[in-house]
């Protein structure tokens, strides 16, 4: 018999998958945290809900940052996707602007495996996410909040959060390397 063999460069290697689990699960601990209050901004102030929505990206971003993998970032929001399904009844919900988020960041950063971005790339990836997030987020707007300048507000608002998240992930990487843990 002839086994097809696969190409070990095409491969993902096993503790990419472990490290990314693992953040998914912990952004779906953080996920279970900050929903009471992402619930009350969502419907009171887009803008600020943009703010503080933005922790949702952290981990796959960083999932996908250390572990230098495409689709890590995917595969991170998608495992806390499944996870907070059975926290919350908004999981099923909350799972598309996660992904979408994850995707870009798969999308934007290096597509290589082992190539490690350098941090204006990472906030590029940022700022393109926090576009995507604001698009996705357009059809679940109330009326009210379909005015200019609240719109421009919430853009901008998930621009910064976004920034933000990608500044955090840009030191947690420099800790984690400082430490030896990640090269």
């Amino acid at each position: 018999m002839d086994e097809a063999r696969v190409d070990p460069a095409k491969r993902i290697p096993t503790s990419a998958l472990l490290v990314s689990a693992a953040f998914g699960t912990v952004q779906a601990l953080l996920f279970a945290m900050i929903v009471p209050v992402t619930t009350v901004l969502a419907v009171s102030s887009p803008p600020a809900y943009a703010l503080v929505a933005a922790i949702h990206s952290a981990m796959p971003l960083l999932a996908r940052v250390v572990t230098r993998t495409p689709g890590m970032a995917t595969f991170t929001a998608f495992v806390t996707g499944i996870l907070t399904v059975a926290v919350s009844p908004i999981g099923p919900l909350a799972m598309v602007p996660m992904l979408c988020a994850a995707l870009t960041f798969d999308l934007v950063l290096p597509l290589r495996r082992g190539v490690a971005p350098k941090a204006p790339h990472i906030l590029l990836a940022a700022v393109v996410a926090g576009v995507v997030l604001f698009v996705v987020s357009l059809p679940v707007f109330s009326p009210d909040h379909m005015v200019p300048g609240i719109l421009m507000a919430t853009l901008a608002c998930r621009i910064v959060g976004e920034l933000a998240v990608a500044a955090g992930v840009i030191g947690i990487r420099r800790l984690l390397q400082r430490a030896g843990a990640v090269r």
